[in-house]
This record gives C-alpha cells, structure tokens and sequence, in this order.
C-alpha cells in the first residue's frame, strides 16, 4: 500500500486537507521547542504558540467542512489562517497559506506542476505583506522551497519524491540562518519561524506517504542544536525592545481599502513602530504592530472600520518573565550536577 501511495502523481482535496491536518497537528505537538529557539525579531518565545494557533484556527474550519471541493477548502484554509493569526510569524504564515491556496484551488486535483506554481505563489505573498523583509527568516525558508520546487518540476512527476526534496532542501537553508542574523549565530539557534514552518510541512508529508501521524513531543531529527539556556538568556537579558507592545487586531472595512489606502497606512505604521504587517483581504484588513503606543495605531484603524480580534501583549514583561524562567531551571540543573558529584 505505500509504495503505491508513495508514488503518487496527483494529490485530492481529502489528501490535501488530510495533509494539512497533519501538518497542524505536527506543530502543535512540537512548538514548546519552536520558542525555545525564539530569539528573532523579538526573543519573547512565543513562534511556537503564535503559529499553532494561527495554523489551529484554519485547521478547525478545514475540519468542519463537508464534502469539500478544492475551492472550499482553500477558502477555509485561507480565511481561517487570517483570522486567526497570531504574531509576525503568525501573519505570514497566513499569507504563505493564502497564496499556497490561491493556485490550488484552481484545480481539483494537485500535482508537481500546481504545487510549484502554489510555492512560488505562497512566497510571493508573504514577502508582499512585511514592509521590510528581513532574510534568514521563515520568508528566506519559504523561497528555498520555492526554488527547489521550480529546479525539480519537469525532472519528476513523483509528488512524494518531490516534496521530499523540497523539504530536505528547506532544512539546509533554515541551517544557513544563523550565518544571515547575527542575533540568531549568538544564540547558537536556527530561525524559530523557519523551524516552524519546516515542521507543518513534514508533518503534511508524512500524511502525504500513507503514515500515521504520530504526536511527538521532541524535536525531529536535524543537525540543529538546541539553545544551551546561558546562551538563550544572555541574549533575553541584553535584547534592547525599541518598542515594548506587540499590537494586533482586524479592521472590518467600512470605508475603501485600496492600495493607495494601504501605503499610506503603512507609512503611518511605520512612523510609530517597527515589525509591520499589513493584509488586507476582502473586507478585513490584518495589521501587526511593534509600537510604543498602540493607541496610535487602533485610532487610525477606527478611520476605515470596526475593530476584532484584537491583542496587545507588553514584550518587555515577557522578556522579564523569560529571564526569570531561564535562570531558575539553569540553577535546578546545577543543583542536580552537584547532587551527582557528591554522589561519585
């Protein structure tokens, strides 16, 4: 039965949902190691739990569907995502999501060819909406794939060998973060959003080859190390936050959202913080914030609409609570080392 599901040219909505399913599933088991590696753009640790449960809010849409076609279930995916996304990470992992499924849902079944038209539209996306990208990144992962998948579309029609290439190619580039952010070599960590990435599709693949998923706790196999807890702490401790809130909401459109609209709410964004995203998608427009004033922000947004899902985290108290965090299990490490030699 695997190798006939290994050598599969074409993939169905119920693979594809199966298969995102299993990708979700993949993460949500695996993202307290996701913020253990957490040091970029902010080391506040929480890639693993934005994602998840930005991931996890499509992920209950795409369960809810019945007899879904390939349209259906793009819209699930994609609307679900950004509703419910969470952090910068967060965010563009949506928008990946959103041009992954604009290509596929215009097909009703999937192959090498649709899948990499989809990559390059995923990347296409989510490098549309962050106003400066930043490369060693999840965005730098994401168009690893993309250029991979484009050298091997056309060499073969095997989806399974295809996608296996295309990750184990994605694993290199997220190895090469450290050498692209300087912060991320100090810390002796890859990029978490990277990881987290990597990890929703591995977890997609296995659903792809005819495995059972398996909730697994521990990191998957990789020459990643994980942060020593020095390391991680020293780079919490000495983290300067310009800005200290991380400001997330929707704006449910009222007004015109065009793209002269977008700029220069961009431009507004920009002049009182950093880290921004801004998607707009119909009627609702996503928008993350770092700001010193996120008042600033909302009062702008409430010019072109109602407000949603909004969320205001103080990144300097998480930080604190990192440290905090940190240094007690260093010091419970100790204590055990030292119960050991005093045993010998």
């Amino acid at each position: 039965k695997e190798e006939l599901v290994v050598a599969t040219k074409s993939i169905d909505v119920e693979l594809l949902a199966k298969m995102f399913l299993a990708g979700a599933q993949n993460i949500e088991a695996k993202k307290e190691y996701i913020n253990e590696l957490n040091v970029f753009p902010v080391p506040d640790g929480d890639t693993g739990t934005n994602m998840t449960m930005t991931i996890m809010s499509a992920a209950k849409e795409v369960a809810a569907l019945e007899n879904p076609d390939m349209k259906s279930l793009g819209k699930a995916i994609s609307g679900g995502s950004l509703r419910g996304a969470r952090g910068n990470s967060g965010v563009l992992l949506s928008q990946l999501l959103r041009g992954f499924t604009k290509e596929v849902s215009k097909v009703d079944e999937v192959d090498v060819d649709v899948l990499t038209k989809a990559f390059e539209r995923a990347v296409e996306s989510a490098y549309k909406a962050v106003m400066k990208p930043k490369e060693g990144t999840i965005l730098t992962v994401a168009r690893g794939g993309a250029d991979k998948a484009l050298e091997l579309n056309g060499r073969t029609d095997n989806i399974a060998e295809f996608m296996n290439s295309v990750i184990m190619h994605m694993r290199d580039v997220l190895d090469q973060t450290p050498e692209l952010l300087p912060v991320l070599k100090e810390a002796g960590v890859v990029d978490s959003g990277g990881e987290g990435l990597v990890t929703v599709l591995e977890g997609a693949y296995t659903a792809l080859i005819g495995k059972e998923v398996k909730i697994d706790v521990e990191p998957a196999a990789t020459s990643v190390k994980k942060p020593s807890m020095g390391a991680d702490a020293g780079v919490v401790a000495e983290a300067d936050i310009k800005f200290g809130y991380c400001t997330e909401f929707i704006i449910m459109l009222e007004k015109p959202f065009g793209r002269k609209e977008e700029i220069e709410f961009k431009a507004f964004l920009e002049s009182i913080g950093d880290s921004i995203v801004c998607v707009a998608d119909e009627e609702i427009v996503k928008i993350h914030v770092h700001t010193n004033d996120p008042g600033l922000a909302i009062q702008k947004a409430l010019t072109y609409g109602s407000l949603t899902r909004m969320k205001i985290d103080n990144m300097r108290e998480e930080h604190h609570e990192r440290v905090i965090k940190n240094a007690s299990e260093m010091a419970k490490q100790q204590k055990q080392e030292e119960k050991k030699v005093e045993f010998k």
